[in-house]
């Protein structure tokens, strides 16, 4: 058993460095992209089919798709709202990917059936299901501000996060019955 709770533990430390640096990268990402769209950065930032784009090229103007439309071509007050609206969308990828490091530092301490397990699981199932509906906001927003020709666009990994926050809330229940046992053990010692 001591084995087993040490390699958990050492697990746990590993994941938590892994979901840090990622959340750092997704961080500095995000915060790059948002202040291109905000100080229109048009030759690299913009829309294109409905969504919003970022070119990584060369500085000839070669590799640059034809549906391509720079964020310097749009109004002011687009290019403000379409960086609020890629805020938004980009708030529960980070809001789970805190809590998994919040998860992984509890399971590094040995910690697996607690209160704070329950709260940082049941937080990642709610950004799961926000992952998939936050892009029906904003593509609609889009859209009425003059700037996506589509108004819906559903894609599959929006299913996929709404079916797995569904199947989260789910396992957060036997985590919450797993607390209840260890709280009740606890009390009976």
């Amino acid at each position: 058993m001591p084995a087993t709770t040490d390699r958990l533990a050492r697990r746990g430390r590993l994941f938590f460095v892994i979901a840090s640096v990622v959340m750092a990268l997704m961080a500095a990402t995000a915060a790059l992209q948002v202040l291109m769209l905000l100080f229109r950065a048009g030759d690299r930032a913009g829309m294109m089919n409905g969504g919003f784009s970022f070119i990584v090229t060369p500085e000839d103007q070669i590799g640059i798709p034809a549906g391509f439309v720079a964020i310097s071509r749009y109004a002011i007050w687009q290019s403000t709202l379409a960086a609020g609206l890629l805020t938004l969308r980009l708030i529960p990828g980070l809001v789970i990917l805190s809590n998994l490091t919040g998860l992984f530092r509890l399971y590094a301490r040995r910690l697996i059936f607690t209160a704070d397990n329950e709260v940082l699981m049941r937080r990642i199932a709610w950004a799961l299901i926000a992952y998939a509906v936050v892009p029906l906001v904003t593509h609609a927003t889009l859209y009425f501000a003059g700037m996506s020709p589509v108004a819906v666009k559903l894609e599959l990994r929006q299913l996929d996060a709404a079916v797995l926050g569904t199947l989260l809330f789910a396992f957060v229940n036997v985590v919450a019955f797993g607390s209840e046992i260890e709280r009740d053990r606890a009390g009976f010692f």
